[in-house]
C-alpha cells in the first residue's frame, strides 16, 4: 500500500482538500482520517498499519467461521442418523444456509480489504479507504460474534439429536413460551373488551400476536408429531400431556381471534396491513421458517411505531 499511498501529507491540508471535493464536514473526515495519521499527519507507515489490523480482525472472522463449519459438519454426520423427518431436515437446513451465509459474507469482506488497500494516490481515495476500513472492522466482529453463536447452537443441535430427553425437554419449554405468550395476549384482549374506547393501536398489535401465535400451534403440533414419531421408532417414551396442552392453546388462541373480530379500520393503515399479513401467512406451512415470518411481521407493526403506537418485539415465542 505504501507505494500507492501519498507522501506524508499534514492532516489539516488533507481534510481540507477532501471536503472541498465532498462537501462532508471536515470534523467528520478529520475523525475517519484519525487511524491513518501519525503526529499529525497522514502517512503511508500509519495506514499500513490500520490495514494489517484490519487484516488480522477479518483472519479471526474467517477462523471463527472455519470452526463453525467444522462443528456444522460434525452436526450433520450426527444427523445422518436420526429419522427421516421434517423436525430434523428443516434444522439441517437452516444451519447450512446461516452458515453459506456467513462464508459468503467473509469473502465479501476480503474483497473489500483489498479494494480499500489499492489506488490511494488522491486524498478522496484514502479518505474513502479509512472509510472502508472502518465498515469491514465493524461487520468482520459481527460475523466473529454470530459465527460464535452458530457453532454453539449446533453443539446443542448435534445434543438435542442424541438425547429424546433433550428433545422433548426443549418442545416443552416451546410450548410453555406459547402459553406464557397466549396469557399475556388474554390480558390483553380482556382490557380492550373492557375498554370504552380501546385504542386502535394496541387492537392491532394484539390482532397481529393472535396470528403469530395460531402459525406457533401450528407448528408445534408439526414438531410434537415428528418427535412422538421419532419417540416411537427407538422405543422411548413422550410427554403425555403435551398434545393437551397445544389443544388448550389452539383454543385460547381462537377465543382471541373471535374477541378481535372487528379488526381496526378495514380501510385504515392498520385493516390494509392486518389484511397484507394474512394473505403472506396464509401460505404459511409448519415447519415454520421464522426467522421469514418475523421478518414479514416486522414489516405489518412498523405502523405502530409510524402511528406511535408501543409494540411488544417478541414476535415468534420460543421458535426459531
Amino acid at each position: 500500500m505504501s507505494e500507492s499511498a501519498p507522501a506524508e501529507t499534514p492532516l489539516d491540508e488533507l481534510v481540507e482538500s477532501v471536503a472541498d471535493r465532498t462537501g462532508e464536514e471536515p470534523e467528520s473526515i478529520r475523525t475517519w482520517l484519525e487511524p491513518f495519521t501519525d503526529d499529525g499527519r497522514v502517512t503511508s507507515a500509519a495506514i499500513e498499519s490500520s490495514v494489517t489490523d484490519v487484516s488480522q480482525i477479518l483472519a479471526t472472522a474467517e477462523t471463527r467461521v472455519d470452526l463453525a463449519t467444522r462443528t456444522h459438519d460434525e452436526a450433520t454426520a450426527a444427523a445422518d442418523d436420526a429419522p427421516d423427518l421434517e423436525v430434523v431436515t428443516v434444522r439441517r437446513r437452516a444451519f447450512g444456509d446461516r452458515l453459506d451465509d456467513l462464508r459468503a459474507e467473509v469473502e465479501a469482506l476480503g474483497d473489500d480489504l483489498g479494494a480499500a488497500r489499492s489506488g490511494l494516490a488522491e486524498p478522496v481515495a484514502v479518505y474513502r479507504a479509512a472509510v472502508a476500513l472502518h465498515e469491514i472492522t465493524t461487520e468482520a466482529q459481527d460475523i466473529v460474534r454470530v459465527a460464535h453463536d452458530l457453532e454453539t447452537e449446533l453443539e446443542a443441535f448435534e445434543a438435542w439429536l442424541s438425547s429424546a430427553n433433550r428433545r422433548h425437554g426443549a418442545l416443552v419449554d416451546e410450548v410453555e413460551a406459547a402459553e406464557e405468550s397466549a396469557a399475556a395476549l388474554t390480558e390483553t384482549v380482556e382490557s380492550l373488551r373492557d375498554a370504552d374506547d380501546p385504542d386502535p393501536g394496541r387492537r392491532f398489535d394484539a390482532a397481529v400476536q393472535t396470528r403469530v401465535l395460531d402459525l406457533v400451534v401450528a407448528d408445534l403440533r408439526a414438531e410434537a408429531d415428528d418427535l412422538r414419531a421419532w419417540a416411537h421408532r427407538d422405543g422411548a417414551p413422550f410427554p403425555d400431556d403435551v398434545d393437551a396442552r397445544i389443544d388448550d392453546l389452539e383454543s385460547a388462541v381462537a377465543e382471541h381471534a373471535d374477541a378481535l373480530g372487528d379488526r381496526p379500520g378495514r380501510d385504515g393503515e392498520f385493516g390494509e396491513r392486518l389484511d397484507a399479513l394474512d394473505a403472506e401467512l396464509e401460505a404459511v406451512e409448519p415447519p415454520v421458517s421464522w426467522a421469514r415470518v418475523d421478518e414479514t411481521v416486522a414489516e405489518a407493526r412498523s405502523a405502530l411505531s409510524e402511528d406511535g403506537a408501543p409494540g411488544d418485539e417478541a414476535v415468534s415465542p420460543g421458535r426459531k
